[in-house]
């Protein structure tokens, strides 16, 4: 879907409130983990209703950080907070034997993980290529859509509250799916907040016709902090850390994300703003600890549902922002929040999860590929989905290494990138070949794009170089001496292809001036031709003449 409201762009309030609105309500859902951690540190219904209110104002204030993208702090995109699986396992063990407070203070020590990770990130970039990045968000799209799957279909676990809310779930995805899809630009823009509606109303009809529950009723808590003083159990500190790195990992997959959202020449990823999108989410964490509740992450539904509606705009941040904070501050919003059928909420997380998974996708599909990244993407894909699909396995070890893992996104994450080191052995993003001229252009392409694929370049960047080489390939008979060889030489870093070709012989046309009326047999006009037609797809091109006499070309290729 084309972007109608870009990030800089003022939405009026028409859009900006019934957008941000949308975001609010597709994060509550994330509102069961912290649910979950105040029943597992036994908090009474007072207590866990003041500890949802202060979970509601810390995502307002992570949405802010998020979105302020400036002094190095926030992406400035739309990224809203919300509670993630990441923090959850160690999070509910540390409840379970340190109270909330222990979980405070190990939030605060992940939050300072991922500020530490901001500094170093660009120094390291060279261990998360954008292939793993795309994993990243991959496996995000995959375990939101079968989170999503599950409370739709009222899968024990995860707060669903039974098949009984199967029938409202399954209205909000329908009528989500077909604004979506048939309705005018300005209700898709709110397909999702119409969907909302739709299921909430089926849902009020079933309570009405007493085909479910009533709901407890909603206790009207003034908010209190704080409700534990932070403490510092460190057998639970490799879980934090672990979950630091991941929640570090997932803000670089989302800021990329929503880099190819918001820009639709996107080629390459900005470490400005990913830098910027990680100090904010470490902030947000600390922030967390501090109020008191389990630790945030930036979201990656939102980026899925920003690019379905086609609102990118930051200021749809800020309101959600404020947003979370009014509701929080309000008394009794906690409870009502949480009377949102959860399959309701589990149909349109699938619909933004959608978007995410192909988001990843394109992203890794963007890149060539050689065998040695093939097998860190696939294998560690598959190490990402067995936490799900054969959790014997993992439920059999050590309680201290079930923490630390967490989760299938901390696993597919941590092989990728254990693969990703491992395969640089040997690896090199300089190749050198020699080429017969009778050899013919293919023979030259296919070792330049055996060379891309083993740097991970992407593929447009080789497919221009390619077409350079082969209009040399045209010209070299005329310019090489009979049965030399040219020397090729080719480099890639992130941001640019560079390629040296030297032969004996004659020189190419330094100009890119072609005599129409001169033989076209000579080789001057030939590779005069050359040049001029080279020069389209290279970004600088250039005749040099080597020490040892030799003649030569150097071409460079941005990846830009």
């Amino acid at each position: 879907m084309a972007i109608l409201y870009g990030l800089d762009a003022r939405p009026p309030l028409r859009v900006l409130l019934p957008a941000a609105l949308q975001h609010i309500g597709l994060g509550a859902v994330t509102l069961v983990f912290p649910l979950l951690v105040a029943d597992a540190a036994g908090a009474d219904e007072q207590a866990t209703a003041r500890y949802l209110s202060l979970a509601m104002v810390a995502l307002g204030i992570g949405t802010l950080l998020q979105s302020l993208g400036r002094w190095g702090i926030g992406s400035g995109f739309l990224l809203p907070s919300v509670y993630t699986a990441i923090f959850l396992p160690p999070a509910l063990a540390a409840a379970r034997d340190g109270g909330l407070g222990a979980v405070a203070g190990l939030t605060i020590v992940a939050g300072l993980t991922s500020i530490v990770l901001s500094r170093v990130i660009q120094h390291i970039r060279d261990f998360l290529p954008a292939e793993i990045i795309g994993l990243v968000v991959t496996v995000l799209g995959i375990i939101l859509g079968l989170l999503s799957l599950r409370l739709v279909l009222g899968v024990e676990g995860v707060g669903a509250g039974g098949v009984s809310n199967l029938p409202a779930g399954i209205v909000a995805l329908l009528v989500t799916v077909g604004v979506a899809v048939w309705g005018s630009a300005r209700l898709r823009t709110v397909a999702v907040l119409i969907g909302l509606g739709a299921g909430c109303l089926v849902h009020v009809a079933m309570l009405l016709a007493g085909l479910v529950a009533n709901p407890a009723t909603p206790h009207m808590t003034v908010i209190a902090w704080p409700l534990d003083a932070p403490s510092l159990p460190l057998i639970y500190l490799p879980g934090f850390l672990v979950g630091g790195l991941a929640a570090a990992v997932r803000v670089m997959g989302d800021v990329v994300a929503s880099q190819r959202t918001n820009d639709p020449g996107w080629k390459r990823t900005d470490f400005r703003t990913v830098q910027s999108g990680m100090m904010a989410d470490g902030i947000g964490n600390v922030v967390a600890g501090l109020i008191g509740v389990i630790g945030m992450n930036c979201y990656s539904a939102s980026v899925g549902l920003a690019a379905a509606t086609g609102i990118t705009a930051r200021r749809v941040a800020v309101a959600a922002g404020i947003g979370w904070i009014v509701l929080g501050l309000t008394p009794g919003a906690a409870s009502l929040v949480m009377a949102v059928p959860r399959g309701v909420l589990g149909a349109v997380l699938l619909y933004a999860a959608s978007y995410i998974l192909m988001s990843g996708m394109t992203i890794i599909t963007q890149r060539l590929l050689d065998a040695r990244r093939t097998l860190t993407i696939g294998v560690a894909l598959l190490i990402a989905l067995s936490y799900s699909e054969i959790p014997g396995i993992y439920a059999t070890m050590p309680e201290y290494v079930q923490v630390t893992i967490g989760s299938g996104l901390v696993l597919g994450m941590a092989a990728a990138l254990l693969l990703n080191a491992v395969f640089r052995i040997g690896a090199s993003r300089v190749a050198e070949w020699r080429w017969d001229p009778d050899e013919g252009p293919k023979a030259l392409v296919e070792c330049l794009t055996e060379t891309g694929r083993a740097c991970g370049a992407r593929a447009e960047v080789v497919g221009k170089a390619a077409h350079l080489l082969e209009e040399f390939a045209d010209a070299a008979p005329l310019v090489v001496e009979a049965g030399r060889a040219v020397m090729v030489r080719a480099r890639f870093d992130e941001l640019r292809l560079d390629i040296d070709l030297a032969w004996e012989g004659q020189a190419m046309a330094a100009s890119a001036a072609v005599d129409l009326d001169a033989d076209i047999e000579e080789a001057g006009f030939v590779s005069g031709l050359a040049m001029v037609l080279m020069r389209h797809h290279a970004d600088r091109l250039e005749v040099v003449t080597l020490p040892d006499r030799r003649h030569g070309l150097t071409a460079t290729i941005d990846d830009r």
